[in-house]
């Protein structure tokens, strides 16, 4: 019903409410247009073929790798294909006088607002979930970083309403906390059923191959659902897959997703997409630009160097938000740091200037790299730009990081930018170098504008 009614919103704005322009602009004469039955038929074809898609392209898993983004990325193929073959229909059933205008709105239309819909689905699911106790009730078979991410995780942002119920600590674990609830090993399965837990994760990439083995065995015969960490290889690579030889599975690697003509047809879109932003945007940047001057003097810009694709230094421009001289004063403020990691972050900065507190909200200091976008220095989606300085602190995994064209926005900035720690930071920006496609791109360029009206971790 969704699909349809935005197929009928489109009739109605191209024939009755946007006619004289539209037909200027597509050359259709006005007495040319089936009617709006023919529409009501197309929207039911393209909401029957949408649904198709979406179980196509698993829309209706009960969990993404990151939750609203993923989503969002396999909601816009599935409505594209959608209007790509309800078009197709249509030229097929000989419908010549078919509105163009109609297919070109109802791809961004639907994709939105499926999304939006998804979105409240889940969070109504979620809220009931708990009210009631129908949460998915999981333990955790470990008592580090890496579990208490997952809980973190599990517990606010997927899809699905998880519980977490308690923590068993490994046999040879080198963690010395504890978290409550505490489970001991022995009594594990025991306590499993008395606490209707229906899944044991092991979030313990340390835990041996037997104590594995057991508790993979023990929750078979149990009944029990259990999800298994991944090994080293994950913190190397996700650009993997399983493979089977002799009856021997296998981990192999496969090519990164972003290479060849992908990493052209990529670069095409940033340019062009960056060109318009720059005319758009222009008069907000000459405002900013004498706001700054007016309450600080000159510069307008802040030029820093960072490092860009293969380690490749480049000089990024941001507007001043800042004071002049504010770098030197940077190492004075190093035992007030409250990011974890190699990056220095404050949330309440002294050496930010009122306009730039106003601009750093906004994320209308960032509008300048457009211009290093243009160069090919950037693009619009990707990693956040190193600083060299913190590089020297960079294990060999952090660097996987570097080796894919640095982004204005990205997962690291619609998933609550500064709020999260530097580890949280890398894991987002790992997954989205090997898992990286035009979609994503897309959805998260649309979930951007929400980040920054949210004013989520924006100092």
């Amino acid at each position: 019903m969704l699909v349809i009614g935005v197929f009928m919103l489109g009739y109605w704005l191209r024939h009755f409410v946007l006619s004289d322009l539209l037909n200027s602009l597509l050359g259709a004469g006005a007495d040319f247009r089936l009617s709006s039955s023919h529409y009501l038929l197309s929207g039911a074809v393209m909401g029957l073929i949408e649904i198709i898609m979406l179980h196509a392209f698993g829309i209706y898993r009960k969990e993404f790798g990151l939750a609203h983004i993923e989503e969002l990325a396999w909601i816009l193929r599935s409505s594209f294909m959608a209007v790509m073959i309800t078009f197709a229909f249509s030229f097929a059933t000989r419908q010549l006088f078919f509105s163009r205008f109609v297919l070109i709105f109802a791809f961004p239309a639907t994709a939105i607002l499926i999304s939006i819909w998804h979105r409240l689905f889940h969070i109504i699911v979620r809220i009931s979930a708990r009210k009631t106790g129908r949460v998915k009730r999981v333990a955790m078979y470990g008592t580090g970083e890496l579990a208490r991410e997952l809980t973190r995780f599990m517990e606010s942002k997927a899809s699905v309403p998880y519980s977490i119920m308690g923590y068993v600590r490994p046999e040879q674990t080198k963690t010395a906390e504890v978290i409550e609830p505490d489970i001991s090993r022995e009594e594990l399965f025991e306590w499993l059923a008395d606490n209707d837990t229906t899944e044991l994760i092991i979030a313990d990439t340390t835990v041996p191959r037997e104590e594995s083995a057991g508790l993979i065995y023990r929750c078979e015969q149990e009944g029990i659902s259990y999800k298994l960490v991944a090994d080293v290889f994950a913190l190397v690579s996700l650009t993997t897959r399983v493979v089977h030889m002799g009856g021997t599975t296998m981990i192999e690697s496969v090519p990164p997703p972003m290479s060849g003509a992908k990493k052209i047809g990529k670069r095409a879109i940033d340019l062009f997409l960056s060109l318009v932003l720059t005319i758009l945007l222009l008069p907000l940047g000459m405002i900013t630009a004498g706001a700054i001057i007016l309450t600080s003097g000159l510069p307008v810009f802040y030029v820093q160097t960072r490092l860009g694709e293969d380690h490749s230094p480049f000089r990024m421009i941001k507007f001043r938000s800042m004071r002049k001289g504010a770098h030197k004063e940077l190492i004075a403020l190093m035992e007030s740091n409250e990011a974890t990691g190699p990056i220095f972050k404050i949330k309440d900065d002294p050496r930010v200037t009122p306009v730039g507190r106003v601009i750093r909200k906004w994320s209308i200091d960032e509008l300048p790299q457009l211009l290093n976008v243009i160069a090919g220095q950037m693009s619009l989606v990707g990693p956040r730009p190193a600083i060299p300085e913190e590089v020297e602190d960079y294990t060999e995994k952090h660097m996987k990081r570097l080796q894919i064209i640095p982004g204005i926005t990205g997962i690291w900035q619609i998933s609550g930018r500064s709020s999260l720690g530097f580890e949280e930071m890398v894991k987002l920006d790992l997954y989205y170098v090997d898992n990286w496609s035009g979609w994503m791109d897309i959805a998260i360029l649309l979930l951007t504008p929400v980040a920054i009206f949210s004013r989520q971790g924006a100092y």
